[in-house]
């Protein structure tokens, strides 16, 4: 009995100190969505015939669909940064060209994955900063 209430009293103690947030399976996670969702924007634009803008909104933490009402919440332990050129996200064109950039995702110890979309097919990739994160 003494056993199991030590157990007890050291897994209380210890559990609310433990992070909820897996850093390398929840930053592919969402990297893997955002990718989704940009994809699904770049689609929409061709099928629209029509400018679509994925909106990158640091104050809320997501990455909100111009096409529709998704949205990506990222976990305050997934910093982001976006390289854009004058607009806080991304533009999918209907002729298939977009603004183009890179939205980096870092969920800190190294682990980083970028985002980019290329400006001239609009092409969405992810890839890794350095092997950990792959």
């Amino acid at each position: 009995m003494l056993a199991l209430a030590l157990i007890a009293l050291v897994a209380t103690l210890a559990l609310p100190r433990a992070r909820p947030f897996d850093g390398g399976a929840a930053l592919r996670t969402k990297a893997y969505e955002a990718a989704a969702l940009l994809r699904k924007d770049r689609d929409a634009a061709r099928r629209l015939d029509k400018e679509v803008a994925s909106v990158v909104d640091f104050g809320r933490r997501r990455v909100a669909s111009g096409a529709g009402a998704e949205t990506v919440w990222m976990p305050t332990a997934i910093g982001m940064r976006l390289s854009a050129d004058r607009f806080s996200g991304f533009r999918f064109f209907p002729d298939g060209r977009s603004s183009g950039g890179e939205l980096t995702l870092d969920a800190g110890g190294g682990r980083r994955l970028k985002l980019t979309v290329d400006r001239l097919t609009s092409a969405v990739e992810i890839r890794a900063d350095d092997r950990r994160a792959q």
